[in-house]
Order: structure tokens, then C-alpha cells, then sequence
């Protein structure tokens, strides 16, 4: 009888305990099925704690790091520091016209002409003139008198075949602006044959100017004055013809007659070769 009572407890102990697992299992116990839900209250447990991606999930979509302090200051110096100097033996590129200039590639512009004349001749100072002229690659007019072409018959065939040329200074000097127009007319037709005629002391006036038109002579004064007939020194006359008032155009007078040319010729050789310096080209009076 006490076996029986203890048999019937077990089983009722066992019938209870297996009801209460049916209980829990029906209510939705930890199954882990595809119909399986999560606790709400363990839902909301995990959704406290936010979900950090690890920095590979960011890895395609990252931007490029920042660069520390000290690889920005290497880069901004490097942005700073010029290109590498030219190498001494290479040329640049392009030189201007100013730096071709003076490394001599190529000459310095010409500024222009200036046009010599000598009075009075022609005398024995006319050849060393010559001389100079050709020397120097330059030409003149030699403004010649009618009676110093008789006293030196050679001189005004050698001075054209140098390239130079004659123009007319009337017979013996006078000054025309005092002569009847027959005299100035004489004076005229004693004088060298030449399209070009420069009144002595170049004094002239409208009845002189009228001659010369109606003869289709050219009137040729000058624009600087050497006075190298008045025998100031060889220094004093280059100063005259190489000075600031000369430009292109200007018409130089001298002398290679009418008393001593020796200072005249010193100073030629100077004159010619400032004024070549400076840019220019000395040449005759076209025309004449």
C-alpha cells in the first residue's frame, strides 16, 4: 500500500512538471524556428546599445586621410620652392629682341642718316678726305667753287668714282643776296655742274630763290654748323658733329677748302665713327 501511495505521487510529481514545460512551450518559449520571434523586452535591450560598423564597412566611401602637420608643411614649402634654375649651358627658350642685342646676335637698329657735306674745295686736303670716307664705308657732298675746280682738275672725277658727289658753290664765294640776278646767274654757270647749289655763308633771299627755281636747281643749307673753318680744335669740331642736336636727317657742314683743313681731317675719322656708333649712316645728299 505505501508502494502504491509513492508509485501514484511520482506520477502525479512527473504529470505536473510536464504541464508546466507545455505551458512555457505554448507561450512562446526560446524556439528557434522561422515563425520564432525575439522577446519584445529583448528586442528593446538591443536596440539601446547602438550598432557600430567596423572601419571596413566605411572602406569604399571613405575620403583620403587628412595629411599630419608635418607632411602639410612639406607640401606647402614644395608648392613655395621655384622650379630648378636653367642649366648655364641652355639657352631659354625665346630671347627678346633686347637680350639678342646684347648678347650680339644681331646688330643694333639703325637710327637713321646724317648727310656730310664739305665747302670750298676742291685743295689738297680733299684727297685724305677721300681717304677717310672710304675707309669708313661713308659718302659725302662736296659743295665745290668754280675757279678751285680749275686750280685742282682731278679731284671731282675722283671724288664721284668713290661714291660721293659735287654740288655747286658759285665760281669765287660771293654773297648772292648782293648781286644783280644776272651776276647770280653768272656766278651760277661758273660755278660746278650739279642739280645742288649752296649759296656761300648761305645767305639767301627771294630773288636768289627765284633763280634757282626757274634753273630747276635745288637750294642745300645745313643743319649743324662744325666751324671747323674757324680752326676751334679737333676736339671742339667732333663735339659739334657727334653732339645731341644731331638726329637722322641732320646735314653736317664742314670744310676741305678755303685756308688750313688739318684739324678737319684729325677730327673726320672720330666723327664718322661716333655716329656710326650711335646708330647711324653717313652718306652724300641724294640728288645732287
Amino acid at each position: 500500500m505505501s508502494r502504491l501511495r509513492i508509485l501514484s505521487n511520482g506520477l502525479l510529481l512527473a504529470a505536473l512538471t510536464l504541464g508546466f514545460i507545455i505551458v512555457v512551450t505554448s507561450d512562446g518559449g526560446a524556439g528557434t524556428g522561422s515563425n520564432g520571434a525575439i522577446p519584445s523586452a529583448i528586442a528593446s535591450t538591443a536596440l539601446e546599445t547602438p550598432m557600430v560598423k567596423p572601419p571596413s564597412a566605411k572602406a569604399s566611401t571613405r575620403k583620403r586621410p587628412a595629411a599630419s602637420p608635418s607632411q602639410k608643411h612639406s607640401s606647402e614649402q614644395a608648392a613655395r620652392t621655384p622650379h630648378p634654375a636653367r642649366p648655364d649651358n641652355s639657352p631659354p627658350a625665346q630671347a627678346s629682341p633686347k637680350q639678342r642685342s646684347r648678347q650680339g646676335d644681331e646688330p643694333p637698329a639703325k637710327r637713321g642718316t646724317v648727310y656730310l657735306t664739305f665747302d670750298d674745295g676742291p685743295s689738297q686736303y680733299t684727297p685724305a678726305i677721300l681717304d677717310v670716307l672710304r675707309a669708313t664705308h661713308s659718302t659725302a657732298t662736296f659743295f665745290e667753287l668754280g675757279f678751285r675746280q680749275a686750280q685742282h682738275p682731278t679731284e671731282a672725277a675722283q671724288i664721284r668714282a668713290e661714291g660721293s658727289n659735287i654740288g655747286n658753290h658759285t665760281y669765287n664765294h660771293p654773297d648772292l643776296t648782293k648781286l644783280a640776278p644776272r651776276q647770280i646767274q653768272w656766278q651760277l654757270a661758273h660755278g660746278p655742274r650739279s642739280s645742288c647749289v649752296r649759296p656761300p655763308y648761305g645767305t639767301t633771299n627771294r630773288t636768289v630763290e627765284r633763280i634757282l627755281s626757274r634753273q630747276g636747281l635745288r637750294e642745300v643749307l645745313w643743319t649743324i654748323d662744325t666751324r671747323d673753318w674757324s680752326r676751334p680744335g679737333t676736339k671742339h669740331i667732333v663735339k659739334s658733329a657727334t653732339g645731341p642736336s644731331v638726329r637722322a636727317g641732320s646735314i653736317l657742314l664742314m670744310h676741305d677748302g678755303g685756308g688750313d683743313r688739318s684739324e678737319t681731317i684729325a677730327a673726320l675719322p672720330y666723327i664718322i665713327a661716333t655716329l656710326q656708333q650711335q646708330g647711324y649712316v653717313v652718306r652724300r645728299i641724294p640728288g645732287c
